[in-house]
């Protein structure tokens, strides 16, 4: 995000499609348009993108619980890897599945797919453990000839409407990756409950700017957005704090909760913080651009 807002007038990029439908036009359409209130004025905080999306784009995902019951040989494995947990170097996020084996017990039931976000295994919950206590779960619970496994099948619209057969054309080779991660548009469509917030606080010297952009918030007559972080800006206390990224959610300023405030209530609200302002964030991996 960085290189690309220091490029000028004109940027080149060279970019590789996938057969897959993306979300490319939510994007474009999230933060598109500057305010056209102030046209002329900066604010402390940079120049504030407005957004005039109508889409919320929490509900381009649809998320389904679902109970898989597996029966397995003794030395059979489950046959999925996984990514994610507390405290991982990715940020706070559940455990999902990254691909599923096609040697597996799971691969021959067919229900686990890649991307599942994994709740429990035979009771044990897994939503708030560390990577390595959720594999030491998983494979502990494996040894039983029965396994239940409660996941999350995240989908989006898109996905959702195709049907099997394109779904099945749009399968390569890396639906096996390991390596595999989400988009950052999943993220936003899990529940709450899922959600693992973090406080940054950012402090500055003199009267210059945090350093960051931001798009999102309540619009009359218009759905109620989230407000996430658009860029950051070089040689800014946002930039030599390290910790926010372009995409953060912010849930809150100061312990004040952002939930329904509009974009023209909070552009105020950070220029008002003197020497020290608290965010509290949502981090999800991927970038809002």
């Amino acid at each position: 995000a960085q290189i690309i807002q220091g490029s000028g007038e004109r940027v080149h990029f060279i970019i590789s499609r996938t057969t897959k439908k993306q979300f490319s036009n939510v994007i474009r359409e999230l933060g598109s348009q500057i305010s056209q209130q102030h046209p002329n004025q900066f604010t402390h905080l940079m120049p504030l993108i407005k957004s005039n999306t109508h889409k919320d784009l929490s509900q381009c995902i649809i998320c389904q619980e679902k109970q898989i019951t597996v029966k397995k040989e003794p030395h059979e494995s489950l046959g999925m890897t996984v990514a994610g947990g507390r405290g991982s170097k990715n940020g706070e996020l559940p455990i999902f599945v990254t691909s599923v084996q096609p040697h597996g017990c799971l691969c021959r039931e067919g229900r686990i797919k890649r991307g599942d976000v994994l709740l429990s295994i035979n009771g044990s919950d897994l939503t708030c453990l560390s990577h390595s206590e959720a594999v030491a779960t998983l494979k502990a619970s494996a040894n039983s000839p029965i396994v239940i496994l409660k996941a999350l099948e995240v989908q989006t619209v898109e996905e959702q409407e195709q049907s099997a057969e394109e779904l099945l054309s749009s399968n390569t080779e890396n639906e096996l990756d390991a390596s595999w991660s989400p988009s950052w548009i999943m993220w936003l469509g899990l529940p709450s409950s899922l959600h693992v917030s973090r406080d940054t606080v950012l402090r500055r010297s003199n009267s210059g700017n945090w350093g960051f952009s931001i798009v999102g918030g309540y619009e009359e007559n218009h759905c109620n957005q989230p407000f996430f972080i658009k860029t950051i800006v070089f040689g800014t206390p946002a930039y030599y704090d390290g910790r926010l990224k372009c995409g953060d959610m912010i849930v809150a300023v100061n312990g004040l909760s952002t939930a329904g405030m509009s974009h023209s209530a909070l552009v105020p609200m950070l220029k008002e913080q003197r020497n020290k302002v608290t965010l509290t964030v949502i981090s999800w991996p991927g970038s809002l651009i």
